[in-house]
């Protein structure tokens, strides 16, 4: 997702002289660039974390790298589960810029579950009225999990 490399992070703002406080807006500790904020704070990788669990896939990926590199190698089927996780891992990234945001500008801040329950909206939302093998046990367990009706 080389275009995250162009989102205006702490890191990148201070790379142009913008900004000098270079912490996490999300967790404080880590510096915030795209790596820490999308992958290693601890924010991101529950959210991660929650997403995998629920589709049944233990996450183990070490850097950002590694798992846009098994994404792009993993995700090529169109079964549902590939659907759930191109579209839920792109609702993440949305969640936590948009979070970044709120925490930035309006002073508010959610919890983590507030954050996984707008992620499962959304995929919920994109996934409506689109034909799933109902048939199929994975996705029976799939859509009780993401509670896709």
């Amino acid at each position: 997702m080389a275009f995250l490399d162009r989102l205006p992070t702490k890191g990148r703002l201070n790379r142009m002289g913008l900004v000098n406080d270079l912490h996490c807006t999300l967790c404080g500790v880590g510096f915030e660039t795209r790596n820490h904020l999308f992958f290693e704070c601890p924010i991101a990788t529950a959210l991660w974390s929650a997403i995998f669990d629920i589709n049944g896939i233990r996450f183990r990926h070490t850097s950002w790298e590694t798992l846009y590199n098994w994404a792009i190698a993993t995700w090529k089927r169109k079964s549902l589960l590939t659907s759930l996780m191109k579209i839920s891992s792109n609702a993440l990234i949305y969640t936590i810029w948009k979070e970044r945001n709120k925490r930035i500008f309006q002073g508010q801040a959610s919890t983590i579950d507030v954050m996984f329950k707008a992620i499962k909206e959304t995929v919920g939302f994109h996934l409506r009225g689109r034909p799933i093998n109902r048939f199929d046990t994975v996705n029976i367990n799939l859509c009780n999990q993401w509670g896709i009706i």
